[in-house]
């Protein structure tokens, strides 16, 4: 694991180390060639990883788990779904993976075998009063705030990492409070986590 960027500050009651590093991922999906309207996929990795085909007009059409972590085959049969956009979207604890199909008027199908959208998930990592923030492949830039429940704002800073993923440790203070929300907001998504302390 390399080591490119590493700082350390204090704000406040709270004391902050970053580091920026290299993570490999989780689940990946591989499509296979589509016949007619229906597609075939494996799912490696995909220990609690969901599963949801969804469209615009119609909502969610399909979700499920799967569970395993070797190899795992899915199929699905859109014989029954109407022309237009629908999404695949893959999502376990750590990433979020959208993908586009599209059925024409003549029924054709196709995909794209790359995901549009690739959203990472924070992981924390908790010992005592120290919150561990790991983030990987951040392409831009995150705002991270943290508060308590009563709307003071401890740490509020937009981090960018130009390679790798960006780690930042929280020292929190149970003496100011003895709840935390850490938030990371990503291209417009949105994580929060509440951190109790003993």
């Amino acid at each position: 694991m390399n080591t490119f960027l590493k700082s350390a500050f204090i704000i406040g009651s709270l004391f902050i180390s970053a580091s920026v590093m290299s993570k490999d991922k989780d689940f990946s999906l591989s499509f296979k060639t589509a016949r007619a309207k229906t597609i075939s996929f494996d799912v490696l990795n995909g220990h609690n990883t969901s599963l949801v085909l969804y469209n615009d007009t119609y909502g969610e059409l399909f979700s499920e788990n799967v569970q395993s972590e070797s190899n795992t085959t899915k199929t699905y049969d859109l014989k029954d779904l109407n022309s237009g956009t629908y999404y695949l979207v893959a999502e376990s604890d750590q990433k979020i993976e959208k993908y586009k199909i599209n059925i024409s008027n003549n029924n054709t199908l196709e995909i794209e075998k790359i995901p549009f959208s690739e959203i990472n998930k924070p992981e924390y990592t908790i010992s005592d009063n120290k919150v561990k923030l790991h983030l990987s492949g951040l392409k831009n830039s995150a705002i991270i705030s943290v508060s308590d429940f009563s709307g003071n704002v401890y740490y509020n800073a937009t981090k960018n990492a130009t390679d790798g993923a960006l780690d930042i440790t929280f020292d929190l203070n149970p003496q100011t409070s003895d709840k935390y929300i850490i938030s990371v907001e990503e291209m417009g998504n949105v994580f929060n986590k509440t951190v109790t302390l003993n």
